[in-house]
């Protein structure tokens, strides 16, 4: 072999330990930063989340080439399905999602964030815009949910009390396929 082919394998193998292959890069959507450490996680993630017929149909002519793609291509779906259940329409509304693998992953970041335990598939944080999600126990309605509670919270100036917060959630749990 010539010397650089060498220099080529060798910048390759090298890549690999700097640039591990299961390093999911961050992606941005109109709605969404998506953020994980794991290609799989993110397979498994999109394989978790069935849009059913009507829900799917707004994502069809999107430019879904990858993975990531169609991940993000379906939370904005489900944020667009989720302002129009409630009627609310926030501008600017953008959030993070975070996949973690379990609900025990999910709960060790509630607990180091707040210093509380709490068994939770999900949350969304209200002071970092984000919604941790257990790939493990996803399903559009746990996603629905905390979108829910991200619509609410961009749409009012003062935030409603948390039972009225939650109740808002459940009501685009319900009708997230309607």
């Amino acid at each position: 072999m010539n010397r650089f082919v060498l220099t080529v394998i060798a910048l390759t193998l090298l890549a690999g330990l700097y640039f591990p292959a299961d390093l999911c890069a961050q992606g941005q959507s109109r709605y969404v930063t998506l953020q994980c450490n794991s290609r799989d996680l993110l397979r498994d993630f999109n394989d978790n989340i069935d849009l059913g017929r009507k829900l799917g149909h707004l994502i069809r002519n999107n430019n879904i080439v990858t993975v990531e793609d169609e991940v993000l291509a379906k939370l904005d779906a489900i944020m667009e399905k989720a302002e129009v259940v409630l009627d609310m329409f926030p501008k600017n509304l953008h959030i993070s999602v975070v996949l973690l693998g379990t609900a025990d992953d999910v709960s060790q970041v509630f607990a180091r964030k707040y210093g509380k335990r709490a068994q939770h598939i999900a949350y969304y944080s209200l002071s970092e815009d984000t919604i941790y999600i257990s790939v493990e126990d996803a399903k559009l309605e746990v996603i629905a949910h905390e979108i829910g509670h991200a619509v609410v919270d961009h749409y009012f100036t003062d935030r409603p009390p948390y039972t009225i917060h939650e109740l808002m959630a459940q009501f685009v749990e319900k009708h997230i396929t309607d």
